[in-house]
């Protein structure tokens, strides 16, 4: 069970139970010298040489470039990099856990909160007065200064209108002004926590200026209406109808009365009250992987030599593009393991071993007694097809 009494470095010296009572999706929290002694993982060229990778998502912001804040979208060569004006431009590259072990090692530093609901870590590097404008996210972020300085300015919900500069590819806020108890500058090794919608304009103070942004997963409410609906129909009863009774509370024919309304609120209510369906929707959805389109399928052949490494002790890791979470259902008592959008049941008495491999990023399964269970070889399987598991080195 998670402990969320014990003063975490990562909060400066806060619980997460604290934080959880009096900042997550509350208010700002500025916390100073969180990351005290975080070794940079990539300097300012090895990001850019990242943005010229074809498989990696990158953007370029200038604020005064051809039009107002010109959006240019990677990948880029080393021409687009020579041609950047000397000051106010900035390197955006997503997903950045993904390529390199090192970040992927900072996001988990941040599993007080539910690992599902971690998205990915975008890096940014800026030149002086470097900016992307003034905005407000709808998920919640942790802003880690890695280099430089950068200032930022912070609007509550209620203290701005939601409306943009006109002709912009980007959402940039046309009216936000500044509140002086949320104005900060953060030096290297500075973390500041800001909940969904709250405004927020940084702007590079020097040239060495590199934020890591951990943003968390916030699906619409309007999607998971759609998904867990798309779910009921797929197995659809047909005898579930709109029957109301009637009350003799109409006072015309015409009339739809407020009992037929409730009738149905009742009705969709009693589809929609099933947590395992709901379950089903928000483990698939919140374990789709960022980019599957790069989740190349493994063989059938690829898949038994990579099971046969584990049996022989082989070390394993988690991928930063993996994405397990796991549900206990009730009835039957089972152990409902999701891993990039695909599920499987196995014994409630693995749920220690599933809990044991979110954990971890490196392992190796040596001490796994395969035959204790009989759900152990298949959970183990599905993880390797799902390619939550894969092999830290093939073998020679």
């Amino acid at each position: 069970m998670m402990d969320l009494n014990t003063p975490l470095d990562i909060l400066g010296g806060m619980t997460a139970q604290t934080f959880l009572d009096e900042y997550w999706q509350k208010k700002p929290l500025l916390i100073r010298s969180g990351l005290p002694n975080f070794t940079l993982p990539l300097e300012a060229d090895e990001l850019a040489g990242m943005a010229i990778e074809e498989e990696v998502e990158s953007r370029i912001v200038i604020e005064k470039g051809q039009t107002p804040w010109q959006m240019l979208t990677g990948p880029f060569n080393e021409d687009t990099f020579s041609t950047l004006p000397e000051k106010e431009w900035t390197l955006l590259v997503q997903a950045v856990d993904h390529w390199v072990p090192e970040v992927q090692e900072l996001k988990e530093q941040f599993q007080f909160l539910p690992s599902w609901r971690l998205d990915d870590v975008m890096v940014s590097y800026a030149t002086e007065g470097g900016s992307v404008g003034p905005h407000y996210d709808q998920y919640d972020v942790f802003l880690v200064q890695a280099a430089g300085k950068r200032r930022w300015q912070v609007l509550a919900p209620d203290e701005y209108q939601d409306s943009s500069i006109p002709d912009v590819a980007l959402h940039i806020l046309d009216n936000f002004t500044v509140n002086q108890d949320m104005d900060w500058e953060l030096e290297a090794g500075d973390i500041l926590y800001l909940p969904p919608n709250f405004a927020h304009n940084g702007r590079a103070l020097d040239d060495d200026c590199m934020t890591y942004s951990i943003g968390f997963r916030a699906p619409s409410l309007q999607d998971a209406l759609t998904g867990v609906r798309d779910i009921l129909c797929d197995t659809p009863n047909v005898k579930d109808r709109f029957s109301a009774p009637e009350t003799g509370k109409r006072q015309h024919s015409a009339e739809i009365h407020a009992d037929d309304i409730q009738y149905l609120k009742a009705q969709l209510e009693r589809l929609i009250n099933q947590p395992d369906t709901l379950a089903d929707w928000l483990g698939n959805t919140m374990s789709e992987t960022k980019y599957p389109e790069y989740l190349s399928p493994l063989s059938s052949e690829e898949q038994e030599a990579t099971y046969q490494s584990a049996l022989n002790g082989q070390t394993f890791i988690r991928p930063g593009d993996a994405r397990i979470c796991y549900y206990q259902q009730k009835e039957p008592s089972t152990c409902r393991v999701f891993c990039n959008s695909d599920s499987l049941d196995v014994d409630e008495s693995l749920t220690s071993l599933v809990q044991a491999i979110c954990d971890q990023v490196e392992f190796d399964f040596s001490a796994l007694d395969f035959s204790q269970h009989k759900d152990i070889v298949p959970l183990i399987q599905f993880l390797i097809r799902q390619q939550g598991l894969i092999e830290l080195t093939a073998p020679e």
